[in-house]
């Protein structure tokens, strides 16, 4: 049965929780950048809506779609509390694609908050990634030298 799904991640914009918009929390900078990142390396595509098995849009505040699943991976932030969730529909045999979507995604955005708070503290930072092919697991190398 075709059912939109909600994975929450242990990712929470503060300064969303406290009230101030989306675009000025720094964290959802970093998040769309790992979105970005991500589409990059599936080689697909940045939106703002996914669908699920019927063709239904449900709108969403950043969407991944890739040709793996073309339905899109969508992210959402609960305004009240600041808390990321991952929204898609897997019917038909996607959740190996997808949860090795939000992996990545969430590694990604790892990636980059630990590299800007390295920067933040006047490092020289150094990011080396590792991957045999699109989709395997990578490894990520964060450097920071004082």
């Amino acid at each position: 049965m075709s059912q939109i799904t909600s994975y929450s991640a242990e990712i929470v914009l503060e300064h969303v929780a406290e009230g101030r918009p989306l675009e000025d929390d720094p964290g959802w900078r970093l998040l769309r950048e790992a979105v970005e990142a991500t589409a990059q390396e599936y080689r697909g595509r940045v939106g703002a809506t996914i669908v699920d098995y019927f063709g239904r849009v449900r709108p969403c505040d950043i969407s991944l779609i890739t040709a793996a699943f073309p339905r899109g991976l969508g992210v959402v932030v609960d305004r009240a509390t600041g808390r990321v969730a991952f929204l898609y529909d897997d019917y038909g045999g996607y959740g190996d694609v997808v949860r090795r979507q939000i992996n990545r995604v969430t590694q990604n955005f790892l990636s980059l908050a630990v590299a800007h708070a390295l920067r933040a503290m006047n490092y020289q930072v150094d990011v080396e990634e590792k991957a045999a092919e699109v989709g395997d697991e990578k490894t990520v190398v964060v450097r920071g030298v004082l």
